[in-house]
């Protein structure tokens, strides 16, 4: 029995070490600060570690967003970018995985969307090309490429637990382009043949947190946790959040 498990062991580690030589980029916030991306916040404690609720591991990351908050770079927003972190290329497919928990005391917008997550030209272009975002009572997946904003998928939202995001991309100025998306290991969105980014140099960067305008209530609250991206050696299993099954 020892055997066994001492096998067992090896391989989960041998597995563990294998994952961890295509990711990219890891962000699961364990060590207990924010340098591992790069930040947008208007106050000091806009963004934070917290030790609960966590996805994995002994920390996460709290965003808050005050209707008071001055803005930043045109709008309320606290988040988390990798622009900084990574040099994503065009025409060459990537995986991402992020874990969002919505608090039962969050109250979305109605007017606008609030943005959770996504991936933003680097020169200027309409933005974000993909993005997760929630408006009332719904997770609603857009996408501003190439022109006019297009709704992918709307699904319920899941308070007081944490939703696992999954995204396979390629990132093309062409029709070229795809996007695979699940939301805890079952596929939401699957398209393929299409333009996913503005013809740049690099492909979009990502970012995420809370970007939107608070105006029915005093502040919002958004925990982040166990943010991984790869390249093209990549695959679900690389990035999605420890213990979430593969589809």
């Amino acid at each position: 029995m020892k055997a066994v498990l001492l096998t067992l062991c090896l391989v989960a580690v041998a597995t563990s070490a294998r994952a961890q030589t295509k990711l990219l980029l890891v962000a699961d916030f364990e060590s207990n600060d924010l340098s591992q991306l790069d930040t947008q916040q208007a106050q000091a404690d806009s963004l934070s570690v917290v030790t609960a609720p966590v996805r994995a591991g002994k920390y996460a990351a709290r965003t808050l967003l005050r209707a008071s908050d001055p803005k930043v770079h045109g709008g309320q927003r606290a988040e988390f970018t990798d622009r900084k972190k990574t040099a994503i290329q065009m025409e060459k497919d990537y995986w991402y995985g992020l874990s969002v928990f919505i608090p039962s005391e969050f109250t979305a917008p109605t007017k606008t969307d609030a943005v959770i997550f996504q991936w933003h030209t680097q020169q200027g272009g309409p933005s974000p090309v993909l993005a997760i975002r929630v408006k009332s009572g719904e997770w609603k997946i857009t996408s501003d490429a190439p022109e006019k904003r297009r709704t992918l998928a709307k699904l319920p939202i899941e308070k007081n637990r944490w939703t696992d995001w999954v995204v396979h991309a390629r990132w093309s100025a062409e029709a070229k382009g795809f996007w695979t998306i699940w939301k805890n290991g079952a596929e939401v969105v699957k398209e393929s043949g299409i333009i996913t980014q503005y013809p740049e140099t690099l492909g979009p960067y990502a970012k995420f947190g809370q970007y939107h305008s608070v105006d029915e209530v005093s502040q919002n609250v958004v925990y982040f946790d166990e943010y991984r991206v790869a390249g093209p050696h990549g695959s679900y299993e690389v990035v999605a959040p420890p213990g979430n099954i593969a589809p």
